[in-house]
């Protein structure tokens, strides 16, 4: 807020910003408004700014500091994602259909309880909606870890929660105990690539944040109460929050990325819309760096991640070549405006090993409104 009333438009834009992310594939809310009132890329920009400083606002009101969640929505090759599977065949027989609730006190006690610090961790739960039984069955065989033998007769037979943000351990404990239900039946690690995490990514909506002991939802309208589905979330020491839907799911949200979906390409054009109204069409853009930068990556702290994704010998056209490429193929986060007045954003990419293993890699980027260029700035 201004010294002398509310923030002026001119104001908000000129304000230094960090947005972890932005995902549009669990909600049409922004492509609808978009589309229906023929929003021009400035004003779009206009209104996401708006909305992620009313967010912060809500935030602050429960205690929670925006910027504290990042480590919920970004991923991190050094942090577990895991997906728990149950048989909600199984799990109906015992809840006259109610398998969800369930199986949930078996999971949320696994959630992680530190020692120091707020634990924070996005939850994602729902049926497997996509493949057929046969394509389920392969790939659950190739890539989870069961704890009893189990056959796919449909895949929405498959009951799955998704939590990240998890340390070894934490995964460890969150395993044991889902594995006290009788309805399940293995659990996959989600961190890299796989055909199962882009199933789940196009079946699984986002369920809420988990903020230490609050687990935020979104609502609908003002007023409204979270935890419809009636999840024994207090039982367990957590408190439903409600977060109206409109800031909650395109900024609270948490996007499985596979690099398999194919569905990257709204969320990172409006990304970038947030970012700049200039930017809002780069999302595969020709990416550049001075002669000193190059040089910079070639001998500097980042000479290990460009060796291990194969780049250390490029040339530097070569170079550019080639990170245009994966940023093309890559999800957006960290969208800021520093106090410098730089315009930062960075890629999160995948690169193939030797072992047929992915690697994920952090390409640092800076966008220029004047000519429209994006400057390679890190690679790590």
């Amino acid at each position: 807020m201004a010294a002398d009333g509310p923030m002026t438009w001119d104001e908000l834009l000129a304000e230094p910003f960090n947005i972890h992310s932005v995902t549009t594939h669990n909600s049409v809310l922004l492509a609808a408004m978009r589309d229906t009132f023929d929003l021009t890329d400035g004003a779009l920009h206009r209104i996401m700014r708006a909305d992620h400083l009313e967010l912060t606002q809500t935030l602050d009101e429960f205690g929670i500091a925006y910027s504290s969640l990042a480590k919920a929505l970004v991923p991190d090759h050094r942090r577990r994602e895991i997906a728990l599977l149950f048989d909600s065949v199984v799990a109906s027989l015992s809840s006259n259909g109610w398998y969800a609730i369930d199986v949930a006190e078996a999971w949320m006690a696994g959630l992680p309880r530190p020692r120091k610090g707020v634990s924070v961790n996005s939850i994602l739960r729902g049926d497997i909606l996509y493949g057929s039984r046969d394509e389920v069955q392969a790939v659950m065989d190739e890539k989870v870890v069961y704890h009893q033998p189990f056959t796919v007769i449909h895949p929405s037979q498959v009951y799955c929660v998704y939590v990240t943000n998890l340390s070894k351990e934490q995964a460890s404990t969150l395993i044991s105990s889902a594995a006290e239900h009788a309805a399940y039946i293995g659990y996959a690690d989600c961190t890299d690539r796989s055909v199962l995490k882009e199933i789940l990514g196009r079946s699984l909506p986002n369920s809420g944040l988990r903020v230490g002991d609050m687990i935020l939802e979104g609502v609908a309208e003002p007023g409204d109460m979270p935890n419809g589905a009636g999840l024994p979330f207090e039982s367990l020491g957590f408190t439903p929050t409600p977060v109206l839907h409109g800031l909650f799911l395109p900024f609270l949200g948490y996007r499985i990325n596979s690099q398999l979906t194919g569905r990257n390409r709204e969320d990172n054009c409006t990304a970038l819309t947030a970012l700049s109204p200039g930017a809002a069409h780069l999302e595969a853009p020709d990416i550049w760096m001075t002669p000193g930068r190059y040089g910079f990556l070639q001998d500097g702290k980042h000479r290990d991640s460009m060796e291990q994704a194969g780049l250390l010998t490029l040339s530097q056209p070569a170079l550019e070549a080639a990170v245009s490429k994966l940023v093309a193929q890559g999800y957006l986060y960290h969208l800021r405006l520093d106090g410098y007045g730089n315009l930062l954003y960075t890629a999160l990419v995948d690169v193939k090993m030797e072992d047929g293993r992915y690697r994920t890699f952090t390409i640092g980027l800076r966008f220029n409104p004047q000519d429209k260029r994006v400057e390679l700035m890190t690679f790590f």
